[in-house]
């Protein structure tokens, strides 16, 4: 049977992030389409593909979900979840908001880095680049963002921790698009360190 086309659509990856993960084999299902998106990009593998590597037959993939299409948002859906958790619980317990916002992005930026974001950025650009910069993504991902500081300016100024939402949005995808740079993520003190110059005056 000829592989049907998979692309990834904003919208769809946005739903998928909604919707509650399934059982064992759900998710066996999706760390395997990760790890098959992570080798060969968006479109280049199959169902036989996931039945194959996943040890399940082909008929309990389509059982599950209707098909490549539906896989691929889902499996990418978990780690944007995953991306939102760390932030959450980093910043649970920073008091002030530079510390707060510099925690939350040197946790989230880690949590990008060993996602298939930065895999997919090799295998498949033409594909993801499009889709990450695309609405409705920046605006679902800065209205996450926006909860976790409004609560910390004074009458919670709505516009301010949109306003900071935004340029930390935008500065994640500048170091997923263009990862060499003078901070040195692999050292997370000097990263936050370096993130306090950079995004200080954003937060003041």
């Amino acid at each position: 049977m000829p592989r049907r086309s998979a692309s990834l659509d904003p919208e769809a990856l946005v739903a998928a992030m909604g919707s509650s993960v399934g059982d064992e084999v759900d998710q066996v299902l999706l760390d395997t389409t990760r790890e098959l998106v992570a080798a060969y990009g968006v479109r280049r593998w199959s169902i036989d593909d996931v039945a194959a590597r996943s040890g399940l037959g082909r008929s309990t993939v389509y059982r599950r979900f209707e098909g490549r299409g539906e896989l691929l948002h889902a499996a990418l859906a978990g780690d944007a979840r995953r991306f939102f958790a760390a932030v959450a619980d980093a910043v649970a317990g920073v008091e002030g908001l530079e510390d707060k916002v510099v925690e939350g992005f040197v946790v989230g930026l880690e949590a990008l880095r060993r996602s298939v974001l930065p895999r997919l950025m090799e295998t498949d650009p033409g594909t993801v680049i499009p889709a990450l910069t695309a609405e409705p993504l920046p605006t679902v991902a800065r209205h996450a963002l926006v909860e976790r500081y409004l609560a910390l300016y004074p009458g919670g100024d709505r516009h301010r921790a949109e306003v900071v939402a935004e340029g930390l949005v935008r500065l994640a995808v500048s170091f997923l698009l263009m990862p060499s740079s003078v901070v040195d993520l692999d050292d997370a003190g000097a990263a936050r360190r370096t993130l306090h110059l950079m995004v200080g005056a954003l937060v003041r």
